[in-house]
C-alpha cells in the first residue's frame, strides 16, 4: 500500500474537455489529487486558461503545472473558438479531433521532460487518442466521465446494440480501453450500473465513484474566476438573496453553459415566471458562436425586467450557481438536469424542476423522477415549449411547503447520503483514497524498472 510519502513528487498530466461542464469538475478533482501529495500538469489552451484560476489560486506552482497549447485549427470549428459553450453539441467530434492533433507535441513535451508523468488522467470524451498516446509513452490513462453510471451503461447498451458510429454512443466503449474509469458519483446511487459495466464492458474493478466532487474555494479568488464575464457580479446577486424575507421562496431558472433556448422558448419561460408571482433569478448564457439565428438565442422578451420589477434577476453570461443554490433563499431549480446541476442543485437542498433537452439528460430525469422519486418533470426536449401557464403553476408551487412534500422529503434524505459518501470514511473519500494508491503505486512500479524519460 502506498504512503502519502510515496505520492510526494507523483506527476499526473491531464487533459480536460475544453467544456466549462468539463473543465470544472476535471478541476475539483485534480484538487483532490494534489490535497493528496501528487503533483498535475494540466494541458490547458489560451482562452481556457482562467478556468483554472482557483485551482492555481490555491495551490502552489510546484504542484499544479500548465502547459499550455495553441488550440489546434480545424476546418468546422469557427476561427477563435476553443470552448464548447459558444458552439453547438454537433461540435464535439470536431473538438475531439483537433486536440488529436496534440499528440505530436505532447509526446515531444513528454520526453522533454526530467520527471515524467506516470499515468494521464483525460475526459473520457478524449479517450479515442489519449488512450492510444498513452500507450505509446508506456504509461496509463485513466478517463474521467462527468456523466454518472447510471447514464454511461445505458449508452454503451445502446452503442452495442446500434452498431453505429454515433459519437454520443460510441465514446463510451472507447473509454473501456482506458486503464480506469472515473465518476463524479457515489456508489450509494451508481453502485449497481457500476458493477453492471464492471461485469459487461471494463472486465477490471478500476473503476472509482469519487464525487460529489466538491468546488474549489479559495479566498483569493474574484467574485466570478471560475466561470467568466456577467452582467451581475457574484455580490450583488448574494446581497438580493439576502434581502429576501423568507427562506426557500426563490426560483432559480438556468440551463447550463450549453443550453440556448429559441425565442418561443424564451418567451414561455418569461410568461410563466411573471405570471407565477414568485421570486427568481434566471441565468440566461451568452448565444453561442456556431449556430445560425445567432440574434434569435436566449433574447430576454422586450419589456420583463421592466414588468416583474424588483422580483427577480436577470443574469447575462457566467451565473454564480453554486452560491445561488447553496442559498437558504432558494426553494427550486429549474434544469436542463445535467449531472454538474443535478449534483449541485441535490447538495443546494433545493427542488428539480426537470427539462430534460440532450445527451444524458433523459437518463438523469428518469432516475431522479420516476425511480428515485426526487425531481417533478415539466417538460422534455431540446425544441420543446412549455405551456407557460402550466409551467407559472408549477413553479409556484415549487416554493411552497405545501407542494411536492414528497419529493422534497425524498431529495433531502438523498443529500443526506450523498454528503455522507464525501465524509471521512464515506464511500467516496475511501475511493479517492484508493485511486491515489493506485497512481503511487504506479510511481514506485516505474522506479522499481528504473524508467528514464530518455529511455521511452
Amino acid at each position: 500500500m502506498a504512503t502519502q510519502g510515496d505520492c510526494n513528487g507523483v506527476h499526473i498530466l491531464t487533459i480536460p474537455f475544453p467544456a466549462a461542464g468539463h473543465i470544472l469538475p476535471h478541476m475539483d478533482l485534480i484538487h483532490q489529487f494534489v490535497l493528496r501529495g501528487l503533483t498535475v500538469t494540466i494541458l490547458v489552451t489560451p482562452k481556457n486558461l482562467h478556468y483554472l484560476n482557483p485551482l492555481l489560486s490555491f495551490h502552489s506552482s510546484s504542484n499544479v503545472q500548465t502547459l499550455v497549447l495553441p488550440f489546434p485549427s480545424h476546418s468546422s470549428i469557427p476561427p477563435g473558438v476553443e470552448n464548447m459553450q459558444d458552439v453547438t453539441l454537433s461540435f464535439a467530434p470536431d473538438f475531439v479531433t483537433a486536440l488529436s492533433k496534440l499528440y505530436d507535441p505532447l509526446v515531444q513535451w513528454f520526453h522533454a521532460h526530467r520527471y515524467p508523468p506516470v499515468a494521464i488522467l483525460s475526459d473520457m470524451l478524449l479517450s479515442s487518442w489519449v488512450n492510444s498516446l498513452a500507450s505509446h509513452l508506456n504509461i496509463q490513462n485513466l478517463s474521467f466521465s462527468v456523466l454518472n453510471a447510471n447514464s454511461m451503461f445505458h449508452w454503451m447498451v445502446k452503442a452495442l446494440k446500434v452498431r453505429d458510429d454515433a459519437f454520443s454512443t460510441g465514446v463510451d466503449l472507447v473509454s473501456v480501453g482506458s486503464w480506469g474509469l472515473i465518476f463524479n458519483t457515489f456508489t450509494e446511487l451508481d453502485g449497481a450500473k457500476m458493477n453492471m459495466i464492471k461485469e459487461e464492458f471494463t472486465k477490471h474493478d478500476r473503476l472509482w465513484a469519487v464525487g460529489p466532487l466538491l468546488p474549489i474555494k479559495a479566498s483569493s479568488m474574484g467574485s466570478n474566476e471560475r466561470g467568466g464575464p456577467s452582467s451581475i457580479q457574484q455580490d450583488q446577486v448574494v446581497a438580493w438573496l439576502d434581502s429576501c424575507q423568507s427562506d426557500k421562496t426563490v426560483v432559480y431558472v438556468g440551463f447550463g453553459t450549453q443550453i440556448t433556448l429559441t425565442k418561443q422558448q424564451m418567451d414561455a419561460v418569461a410568461s410563466a415566471l411573471e405570471e407565477s408571482g414568485v421570486r427568481f433569478i434566471w441565468a440566461v448564457k451568452d448565444p453561442m458562436k456556431g449556430k445560425q439565428n445567432g440574434d434569435d438565442q436566449n433574447v430576454v422578451p422586450r419589456g420583463f425586467e421592466e414588468r416583474v420589477g424588483g422580483r427577480g434577476l436577470v443574469i447575462k453570461g457566467w451565473t454564480p450557481q453554486l452560491a445561488i443554490l447553496e442559498h437558504q433563499a432558494v426553494g427550486s431549480y429549474l434544469t436542463h438536469c445535467g449531472w454538474n446541476s443535478v449534483l449541485e442543485g441535490l447538495l443546494g437542498g433545493v427542488l428539480l424542476l426537470a427539462w430534460p433537452m440532450q445527451v444524458d439528460h433523459f437518463d438523469n430525469t428518469k432516475l431522479l423522477v420516476d425511480e428515485l422519486g426526487v425531481a417533478i418533470r415539466v417538460c422534455e426536449g431540446l425544441d420543446s415549449v412549455p405551456d407557460a401557464t402550466k409551467l407559472a403553476r408549477i413553479l409556484s408551487d415549487s416554493v411552497s411547503m405545501d407542494r411536492f412534500r414528497e419529493e422534497r422529503n425524498r431529495a433531502m434524505q438523498l443529500r443526506k447520503t450523498a454528503l455522507a459518501a464525501i465524509q471521512k470514511g464515506g464511500s467516496s473519500d475511501e475511493a479517492l483514497e484508493c485511486l491515489v494508491e493506485e497512481l503511487c503505486s504506479l510511481n514506485i512500479n516505474a522506479e522499481e524498472k528504473e524508467i528514464k524519460p530518455n529511455n521511452k
